[in-house]
């Protein structure tokens, strides 16, 4: 970017006044909240799943991507926090206010390695439910927890070692704000080709994945369902029927709640998606280019929805998974439920 030139690039589309008004709405309400239930709610995901134990591919799982969401709450909320601190840069006045500004753009970009974490971790959670139904006896000697683990920290360590490249030699501008009168400190000199081609490629495999993963569970679930009432009602030994039954049932709510974990993911990862598809199309749709607050705008949408999908993984645990409801009371001192299985 030619920085002698930034007081007449034109912000296109959407002013300077109207992002400071929609920050205020998301940066400074929505986001906040949204990112403190998400923080809160996976402090009781991590307590939880480490009371029923991680030695399991299924609970550990589960923990890694309760561990990867906290820690996309706290980036969140940093991030907002940040943005309030530099807000009024917007309404005329700068300097000191820089600082925070570099504060926002560093967890914005900080928060997409453990987004990415989050992410394959829900693949990887997808797939193998996936293979459990397509080779069940196979499974646990194939895809043991360990393997499932090393595929997780292979990928983190990937993504570090992407995000360590792309902004090792960044370095922070400071350049004038004409319609406000103010500063905008910007960071340049990011490898931004690598790093979007990494993040695009891994996302649009994982986001593919999960949605077909969703559709093959979808069927196995309505299928397993019909088999049930079949065997059930024309079974003549119940002792069996009952232990056949049982073991159903717990593995159908298993796949539920993949299935709805991963339903959820597939919605509030739709506008990453689409970010992800304008950038690549709009090349002046980025931090610096002409469309700059169209982009802000969108990355507080998308910070917004990873935000709804960060809060709700609780309540989806607790309603389709019993044994994580049986951990939740222990863990928080009511008497535990006698397990419906």
């Amino acid at each position: 970017m030619n920085i002698s030139t930034a007081d007449s690039i034109p912000r296109g589309i959407i002013s300077d006044v109207a992002i400071a008004n929609l920050g205020a709405i998301f940066k400074l309400a929505l986001n906040p909240t949204l990112g403190s239930v998400g923080l809160c709610a996976n402090i009781i995901n991590m307590a939880v799943f480490y009371k029923m134990g991680i030695t399991d591919g299924v609970t550990q799982n589960f923990f890694i991507l309760s561990i990867s969401d906290a820690s996309m709450a706290v980036v969140s909320l940093a991030n907002s926090a940040a943005y309030i601190l530099y807000a009024k840069v917007y309404v005329g006045q700068g300097g000191p206010e820089n600082n925070a500004q570099v504060v926002y753009w560093a967890t914005m970009l900080i928060g997409t390695f453990p987004q990415s974490v989050s992410m394959i971790t829900t693949v990887v959670i997808a797939v193998v439910r996936c293979l459990c139904v397509a080779m069940p006896l196979r499974v646990k000697f194939l895809i043991t927890t360990g393997r499932q683990l090393a595929v997780i920290l292979g990928f983190l360590t990937l993504s570090a070692c992407v995000v360590i490249y792309a902004f090792a030699g960044t370095r922070v501008v400071i350049v004038p704000n004409p319609q406000t009168k103010g500063t905008l400190a910007l960071l340049v000199d990011l490898k931004w080709y690598e790093y979007t081609l990494f993040y695009n490629v891994t996302y649009y495999s994982g986001f593919f994945i999960v949605i077909i993963c969703v559709i093959i569970l979808s069927i196995s679930l309505k299928r397993s369902s019909e088999f049930r009432e079949k065997s059930t009602g024309g079974s003549s030994n119940a002792a069996s029927s009952g232990t056949n039954t049982k073991d159903g049932r717990r593995e159908a709510r298993i796949v539920k709640t993949v299935v709805f974990v991963s339903t959820v993911f597939i919605i509030c990862y739709l506008p990453s998606i689409s970010f992800f598809v304008i950038g690549t199309l709009v090349p002046e749709f980025s931090a610096t280019g002409l469309y700059r607050n169209a982009n802000l705008f969108n990355i507080m949408v998308i910070d917004m929805f990873v935000m709804i999908n960060v809060s709700v993984n609780s309540f989806i645990y607790y309603f389709f998974n019993t044994r994580y409801r049986t951990a939740f009371d222990e863990v928080f001192g009511r008497e535990s439920k006698v397990n419906r299985q």
